[in-house]
């Protein structure tokens, strides 16, 4: 059975551009707007769901509420959905999602670091430190 979706909240928006990964937004938390519709990679609590494309639908409390192609919808914590590496004109996201060698979490590559000679083996966050 279908969760009904829940009228969105404060940080939601009908309008505007989809996201993609940047060298300061990996995640949809990082987002101070985030649009309905936004492409996101679940890394989540639901391990059948784990490594699935959705979008993003509305906030419900503390949780983002993200639908997937069967209809489904299932509550996330922001930092458990990763945006995408790009997105074309006709708005199909690309994910290019790697793991960290140093911590082992998943994240996802910036265009930039897509087209690199070298990309990146270690997370922000690992860099970072």
């Amino acid at each position: 059975m279908n969760a009904m979706i829940p009228s969105p909240t404060f940080g939601t928006s009908f309008t505007g551009r989809f996201s993609c990964a940047t060298d300061t937004h990996h995640t949809l938390r990082d987002l101070r707007t985030k649009r309905k519709g936004q492409p996101v990679f679940v890394l989540g609590h639901v391990l059948a769901r784990r490594g699935q494309e959705a979008t993003f639908e509305v906030f419900n409390e503390r949780l983002a509420i993200v639908k997937f192609s069967d209809g489904r919808a299932i509550g996330y914590d922001p930092l458990e959905l990763l945006l995408p590496t790009d997105i074309d004109d006709k708005e199909i996201a690309y994910f290019e999602i790697r793991p960290c060698r140093q911590c082992e979490h998943l994240f996802p590559l910036t265009a930039e670091e897509c087209e690199a000679p070298e990309e990146p083996t270690t997370c922000p966050e690992c860099r970072c430190a």
